[in-house]
């Protein structure tokens, strides 16, 4: 009888091992059918080429630069945003957000708002190096996006925030509907024969320090899908031009992006001295565009590029 009992108590413990065997393997498949349904833990590789892992979908965002908060909110998710920085301005329901700070950030701020993610620009990435460890070091997920200064970085921007956010199959149709606007853009420029193109200087900071975009700009991509040819084709990224310079290089049309943050931008234009020579004052061809849609690497550059379609080639762009 005892060797009996000391059979059943041995069978009860090789059930009881097989049972607690058996059960990683059984939360494991729960955790691999989690992930086929909400796509989360996702690993997102960012800008500087660092791994981050995102273990479920976000539901509290914190953005460090006006153009990832728009990418967001086209992919729908704007309710789950809880801070900004103090230049967001689109869409209006962000100007009711948290501000954590302009061109510096208040980290303790951030951190007391909890957020699961940070999307944080790469153009500040090295001078805010230590503000983003103390926030990994929170346990918050920071996911730096590119320095986008093409459509197709633009692209690739939202790619990344859609893998971040859990929105890749929004991100995908986004990047297709603005393919589409541009592709609509150009086909239209088609009608412009090469002796009607004109040039076109844009101004996006006025004197008595003007900057213009040069090559390796949103704006100079948009002006060559156009039909347009950039005054200021020759110099490389946002450069710093005399107004001489700009008087003898003497531009068909000029556009100012600063009229949202500057009273009657085109009208300074027309008044300067010495510039009555030039062929866009002469024929009163001085126009302002939205800055925000010309020089913001978001969801709005088709936005952008249709607005100077319409200043520069009025009866081509309808």
């Amino acid at each position: 009888m005892k060797k009996l009992l000391m059979l059943i108590m041995a069978a009860v413990m090789i059930l009881a091992g097989c049972g607690t065997e058996a059960q990683p393997e059984k939360k494991e498949s729960e955790k691999t059918a989690q992930e086929q349904k909400t796509g989360f833990p996702v690993t997102v590789k960012d800008a500087l080429d660092q791994e981050v892992v995102i273990e479920e979908k976000p539901e509290k965002i914190i953005s460090l630069i006006p153009s990832n908060t728009e990418i967001v909110y086209a992919l729908d998710s704007g309710d789950a945003i809880v801070g900004v920085t103090d230049f967001d301005n689109y869409p209006e329901d962000v100007m009711a957000k948290e501000k954590v700070g302009g061109m510096e950030f208040n980290i303790e701020k951030m951190i007391f708002l909890k957020p699961d993610l940070v999307l944080a620009p790469g153009s500040t990435a090295d001078t805010a190096k230590e503000g983003l460890q103390q926030l990994k070091d929170a346990g918050i997920a920071v996911v730096v996006v590119n320095d986008a200064q093409s459509f197709e970085e633009v692209y690739r921007s939202i790619e990344m925030i859609g893998q971040a956010i859990g929105e890749t199959d929004k991100a995908d149709e986004l990047i297709e509907n603005m393919k589409n606007s541009f592709a609509e853009l150009k086909k239209k420029a088609e009608a412009i024969k090469p002796e009607e193109q004109k040039t076109v200087f844009v101004e996006v900071s006025p004197a008595p320090e003007i900057y213009t975009a040069g090559k390796s700009t949103f704006i100079n991509e948009m002006l060559e899908l156009i039909g347009a040819k950039n005054a200021a084709g020759d110099m490389d990224g946002w450069a710093k031009v005399d107004p001489e310079a700009i008087v003898e290089r003497n531009p068909d049309v000029i556009v100012t992006t600063y009229g949202y943050y500057t009273e009657n931008a085109a009208d300074q234009v027309l008044a300067r001295q010495g510039w009555n020579n030039v062929k866009a004052v002469k024929d009163q061809r001085v126009y302002d565009v939205h800055s925000d849609l010309v020089t913001r690497s978001g969801p709005r550059l088709a936005e952008g590029a249709e607005e100077l379609a319409k200043a520069i080639y009025p009866d081509v762009f309808k």
